[in-house]
């Protein structure tokens, strides 16, 4: 099991080996523990990563999540499996190797490979006017994007819907210096402030990934900088916000 997945509270210091699984229903659920809750909607009106950070979570929709109620998919899918069985006993052991084989195969970032890897962690998201795709859950919002001259970079950044008020700005950066003296992951920063003086809280991660990434490693990115993020908001609560 990889270190992040540990519980919501992490000691991140106190890490082990990264023991990265590939897609079973145990790691799935484990996951989506980890990671905590997510909205269950999306604004209508969503545009860009920093807009998002001003509507009510209570109000956030995602489209199609609840297109087909998931028994009568998982009963589709069933009969599917059963029909295929029968022409080929051996189609869904060929199915599964074939998944196997490709999750280590080496191929250019895009933000579909990052959709699909979206979609293989269990992960809602919607996608804004400049093309990034954003992740929200109760405390924070992820943007997950690539950058560079080359679209070579993996970007994974969050920002907590809390902002700093002015007068404590000592306060925020003296805790995300701790964060980034003692932790291992996410660069943590204090962002410009708003309108209103208050200071905006985030956390990134990048990775160059010009040679091409797997869909294994890819996943693997993106489950531990969501599943840190969340940890490292949760501590910002009882720090500065």
């Amino acid at each position: 099991m990889a270190w992040w997945r540990n519980g919501k509270k992490r000691d991140i210091e106190q890490t082990g080996g990264v023991s990265p699984e590939w897609i079973t229903e145990e790691a799935f659920d484990e996951r989506n523990e980890t990671r905590a809750r997510q909205p269950e909607a999306i604004p209508e009106q969503a545009t860009t990563f920093e807009e998002l950070i001003s509507y009510e979570r209570e109000q956030i929709a995602f489209p199609g999540v609840d297109d087909e109620p998931e028994d009568d998919a998982a009963s589709q899918w069933q009969l599917i499996k059963q029909d295929l069985e029968e022409i080929d006993p051996d189609f869904m052991d060929d199915l599964r190797q074939i998944a196997a084989d490709s999750c280590h195969e080496v191929k250019p970032l895009s933000g579909e490979r990052i959709i699909e890897a979206l979609q293989a962690l269990g992960i809602r998201y919607l996608v804004d006017d400049r093309g990034s795709l954003v992740a929200l859950w109760e405390r924070h919002v992820m943007q997950l994007r690539t950058e560079g001259p080359d679209e070579d970079i993996l970007v994974l950044r969050c920002r907590a819907y809390q902002t700093v008020p002015a007068e404590f700005h000592m306060r925020a950066y003296q805790a995300v210096n701790e964060w980034n003296r003692t932790r291992r992951f996410l660069k943590a920063y204090v962002g410009e402030p708003t309108e209103s003086g208050a200071l905006p809280v985030f956390g990134e991660l990048q990775v160059p990934v010009r040679p091409g990434i797997s869909p294994a490693l890819l996943e693997e990115f993106i489950d531990c900088a969501t599943a840190v993020s969340g940890a490292y908001v949760e501590w910002l609560e009882g720090e500065v916000l």
